[in-house]
């Protein structure tokens, strides 16, 4: 069995999160654990909302559509970008970067001028990315160019 990346922390526009793989039912979440923002939500709160947590400009909660009625359901649809945006639950603000290490994600949260995808961030970005991989079983990265974190 793969060993697959259980925790992660995420700085976005307005908050630090600390991204979980597996809740007890199985299902990732993010509690926001900083704030340096104005959000409509407060520290300690979860966001979740799906069995899929899509990494794309922001966390994104979807629930894996099935295949169409045409075909036999033998699958889900694991790429947000090809999930109706009915299954689409609740998300974040922009992302700026991502981190392996809490301290390091609360450092830049303290940062001035956070934009979408920091480059002063981005190789711990890609670090993260690297670690989450195209096989992870909750976690998922989204490629489309208008919706991805970081465009190739």
């Amino acid at each position: 069995m793969a060993d697959f990346l259980e925790k992660f922390y995420a700085v976005t526009k307005t908050s630090v999160y600390e991204v979980v793989a597996k809740d007890k039912d199985g299902n990732p979440y993010a509690i926001k654990i900083a704030l340096h923002g104005k959000s409509k939500f407060g520290i300690g709160e979860k966001l979740n909302g799906g069995t899929m947590l899509a990494i794309a400009k922001s966390l994104q909660f979807f629930i894996p559509e099935s295949h169409s009625m045409a075909s036999p359901q033998t699958g889900f649809e694991r790429r947000l970008e090809h999930v109706n945006t009915m299954w689409w639950r609740g998300g974040s603000s922009d992302i700026v970067a991502l981190f392996l290490k809490k301290e390091e994600a609360l450092s830049c949260s303290k940062e001035s001028n956070l934009t979408k995808c920091d480059p002063r961030w981005l190789n711990q970005t890609r670090e993260v990315l690297e670690k989450i991989g195209e096989e992870h079983p909750t976690i998922s990265i989204c490629h489309d160019p208008t919706l991805c974190l970081i465009k190739e």
